[in-house]
């Protein structure tokens, strides 16, 4: 047994073992960096975002009033970098119609404003029309969404001056009702504007002053 001992340690190549061992010892290391490098950047990006997006809610706080002033819809599970505002329909539009009001011109101009003041941080605005929840027996009004989506698109390119190319419209009728809030309230029917914040900013693209 002794000699069989004798014979397994002489044949052991020190330089394969030691070869071994700093692999090990290097791959570990590797992983180890890796992992605090993706965390570090997770976190400065999220760090990034809430700083742009806090940004931007004090500009809509400083150009628009409390009583036409939009919301923040923060119960989606959106994805970092997103801000959800969101416009009553009563606040935009004329009462039962796709056609913006007075007062809702108004505060879409100086929503336009601060996207304008802030488009170095936003990259990407998309906008959505909302309706009440679909009853049963009910069909979607995806039509009266879409339609009201559109007119507040088309306002922030022709009066607020921001590119088309930066915009997209979607019509969700009623299938994405606000949370912890009465299937049949009125603030459903709404216009939502979702920001998208990101290291390539508008103006590294042309959205101009």
């Amino acid at each position: 047994m002794t000699r069989r001992l004798r014979h397994a340690r002489e044949d052991l190549n020190p330089y394969v073992a030691l070869t071994d061992t700093t692999l090990n010892i290097v791959l570990v290391m590797v992983f180890f960096v890796a992992t605090l490098s993706a965390v570090g950047r997770v976190s400065w990006e999220d760090l990034r975002y809430k700083e742009a997006q806090k940004a931007f809610a004090q500009a809509v706080q400083s150009l628009i009033p409390a009583v036409q002033r939009p919301s923040i819809n923060v119960g989606k599970n959106d994805p970092p970098g997103t801000q959800r505002w969101v416009f009553a329909n009563s606040t935009l539009f004329t009462s039962g119609k796709a056609t913006l009001s007075a007062s809702g011109q108004a505060t879409l101009t100086r929503f336009a404003q601060a996207l304008r003041q802030k488009d170095d941080t936003w990259r990407r605005i998309r906008v959505e029309g909302h309706t009440r929840p679909t009853q049963a027996q009910q069909a979607d009004r995806w039509e009266d969404a879409t339609d009201r989506a559109a007119a507040v698109a088309r306002f922030l390119v022709n009066s607020g001056r921001i590119p088309p190319y930066f915009i997209a419209t979607a019509g969700r009728g009623g299938q994405d009702p606000l949370p912890q809030i009465n299937l049949n309230d009125a603030a459903h029917a709404r216009i939502e504007i979702v920001l998208e914040y990101s290291q390539r900013a508008a103006t590294q693209t042309g959205a101009g002053p």
